[in-house]
């Protein structure tokens, strides 16, 4: 049973307070990604159906925003999701490699909003301390777990848009149906298979070192 006492502290929910803004901002810069780069690749689903825009609201699921804390209170552990990005490849050159790129532009935001995190952190506030160093570290570190937690080639994650290019088309389309059951594949993994932590902590860790060091830390 989870230690309520302990989810509903002051400090478990300033915590809370804190990466819940972080992580519909990151999540919806993530989606918005997405939705820019697919339209510049010709296809114009996304701008259409109007999420091309900066608004964070056209992009959260609310479900998948309740999950966070949900989750967070069941478990100490936060699992939610955005409303994915609508892709029709067949407005691709490169169906696959279109995916791949449309895919990718997500985990890239991220990397770079941590690193401009990074680069305000150190430069502009001279390494805060308190709410607002509290606030910017979690914002970097958040936005490289979103980059790297995205990559794996899982799906329905961007990971596995990007495996999916480099498969046969007949291969690529039988590992493209699997995303129906992408999210009971996931959560499965997520509660049963724990080394899935560690192997993302051990891709994280040296990302999040190297963006330090680029940005002068």
């Amino acid at each position: 049973m989870p230690d309520l006492q302990e989810r509903f502290s002051s400090q478990s929910l300033e915590l809370l307070a804190l990466i819940l803004p972080v992580l519909i901002i990151s999540m919806a810069l993530h989606e918005l990604a997405h939705a820019w780069v697919a339209n510049r690749l010709g296809d114009p689903t996304a701008k259409m159906m109007g999420r091309l825009t900066l608004n964070p609201l056209v992009h959260i699921d609310p479900m998948g925003s309740a999950m966070f804390a949900i989750s967070w209170i069941a478990s100490g552990f936060m699992f939610g999701w955005a409303k994915p990005i609508p892709v029709q490849p067949r407005f691709f050159n490169h169906p696959q490699r279109g995916m791949a790129i449309v895919a990718i532009a997500g985990p890239v935001t991220n990397i770079l909003i941590a690193y401009v995190t990074a680069l305000t952190f150190i430069w502009v506030f001279s390494y805060p301390s308190g709410l607002l160093g509290e606030f910017l570290g979690l914002a970097f570190s958040t936005n490289v777990l979103l980059a790297v937690f995205n990559m794996l080639p899982i799906p329905p994650l961007d990971g596995s848009r990007v495996l999916a290019a480099f498969m046969p088309r007949e291969m690529a389309a039988s590992w493209g149906r699997l995303d129906r059951h992408g999210f009971m594949i996931l959560f499965a993994l997520l509660i049963f298979f724990r080394p899935l932590f560690g192997i993302i902590d051990a891709i994280r860790i040296p990302i999040q070192d190297l963006l330090i060091t680029l940005a002068g830390g």
